[in-house]
């Protein structure tokens, strides 16, 4: 009996120690993940720190080709690595450095965004790109009851912040009512380890307290006025799920533009009064005619990472190129009555005269005006911030007009001998320089009667 027993036990052995083994393996596997992203960000980190002890140079004139994430050996020593499928193009608002987008494949033909027609604010108050913060830090101006930092993305330029565990984030320096009219932008970024757990929103609140933006900000749905979308990069699929005070939660699978295979995406936000329009990337993936009450005022921009056990997956979202801009556009008006109209919804790769695709919306706009009004013959003029060397930047921005044309004529078929263009450069700013907000309101393209 005992001979059977040991028998018995040693049979038991041999079926479960393989099994056991393998946990072993994957358990080592799943931390050895973690270690790496945990260890390109360290050395990202360290990579920023001794760059800003040995330059000071001004490098936001470069016009470097930046590397495709996805494509073989285009990583950046040190940098984060989120897996993104979506090569990243660089933009600005016929400017000479802004960071405006990773969505839009460098090159791609503006035609491929015929059916995008947001058109950004007038005047931008809110820019962030994290540039005033160190890389490992959390934002200074932000708040959060948990933790996040910036860091480097490989094949991406700029900074980001990097949401890997639960919380509440949001920036401390939008705290006054918003008009009726405004529009916000910003990139979002999805690792594979999150794709399946994690789940990113995006709150726009109204809130009297501190207490209230982190009580509501993960809050499916909340009395105050106010609207909520959220992103689950779940599968091929994807789902997201949005809801206001009105409307309750409610929720749309199958997303395309933004899931596991696909995980970056441009999220572009339109209030019109009670109306929520939502796009990722091209698609307009909501239009919400009775989002909310005529009279509601929002005042808070709260981001919240939600799923706390994400972090021990090594998942990650990250988020940039955040712009808030408010005012409707009035193209027809301000063109044709008041005899000139200034946008920041034209894009550009970096130091480039190439227009982005996403500026289709802003360019079918003003060509609309010019067919309606075929007597109207205006001047395009570009202008940009002050950083970089004066003769560049007015030779870039004269490039820019003149790229703003060529697709007015060759895309809208509008008469080229209707179109004069200029450029200014740094010489002409309406903001301060000194600023990130200021330089993005600096950045412009102006259209004037003649």
């Amino acid at each position: 009996m005992k001979k059977i027993f040991l028998i018995g036990l040693l049979c038991s052995y041999c079926i479960s120690s393989p099994a056991q083994l393998l946990d072993r393996i994957k358990n080592r596997v799943e931390q050895k993940v973690v270690d790496q992203i945990d260890d390109s960000i360290d050395k990202a980190t360290q990579k920023k720190k001794n760059k800003d002890k040995t330059s000071t140079a001004d490098t936001s004139a470069s016009g470097a080709a930046q590397p495709d994430p996805a494509q073989p050996g285009s990583a950046q020593p040190g940098a984060a690595q989120p897996e993104t499928q979506q090569t990243g193009a660089a933009a600005s608002t016929a400017g000479n450095s802004q960071q405006d987008g990773v969505s839009g494949k460098t090159g791609a033909d503006i035609t491929a965004y015929s059916k995008f027609d947001f058109v950004p604010g007038d005047k931008i108050i809110v820019h962030e790109d994290f540039s005033q913060d160190a890389i490992g830090d959390f934002p200074a101006n932000w708040n959060t009851r948990s933790g996040a930092e910036i860091v480097n993305i490989a094949g991406k330029d700029g900074k980001w912040l990097r949401f890997n565990q639960d919380g509440i984030f949001y920036p401390e320096y939008l705290n006054s009512n918003l008009p009726e009219n405004f529009t916000l932008q910003l990139d979002v970024i999805a690792n594979k380890d999150v794709s399946n757990i994690g789940e990113f929103m995006i709150s726009l609140m109204q809130t009297g307290t501190v207490d209230e933006k982190f009580n509501w900000g993960e809050s499916r749905q909340v009395s105050a006025p106010s609207f909520k979308i959220s992103f689950q990069p779940t599968s091929s699929e994807g789902q997201l799920t949005y809801s206001s005070n009105l409307i309750g939660s409610q929720y749309k699978y199958g997303v395309p533009e933004f899931n596991k295979h696909k995980n970056t995406t441009r999220v572009s936000i339109w209030k019109q009064k009670q109306r929520i329009r939502v796009y990722l990337d091209s698609t307009k993936a909501l239009d919400l005619p009775r989002a909310l009450d005529p009279a509601a005022t929002l005042n808070s921009l709260v981001f919240a990472a939600i799923n706390p056990d994400f972090n021990q997956k090594g998942g990650a979202f990250f988020i940039g190129n955040i712009q808030l801009a408010v005012g409707a556009a009035d193209t027809r008006n301000k063109l044709v009555s008041e005899g000139k109209f200034v946008t920041r919804g034209i894009l550009f790769n970096v130091n480039s005269d190439k227009i982005l695709p996403q500026s289709y919306g802003t360019l079918k706009d003003i060509a609309q005006v010019l067919q309606e009004n075929t007597s109207l013959r205006v001047q395009i003029v570009g202008h940009t911030d002050a950083d970089g060397n004066e003769n560049t930047n007015e030779d870039l921005s004269k490039r820019r007009a003149g790229a703003v044309k060529e697709t007015l004529v060759s895309t809208f078929s509008i008469d080229a001998s209707r179109l004069e263009t200029d450029g200014k450069g740094k010489s002409q700013p309406i903001d301060t320089n000194d600023t990130p907000i200021g330089k993005a309101n600096n950045r412009r393209v102006e259209f004037i009667r003649l």
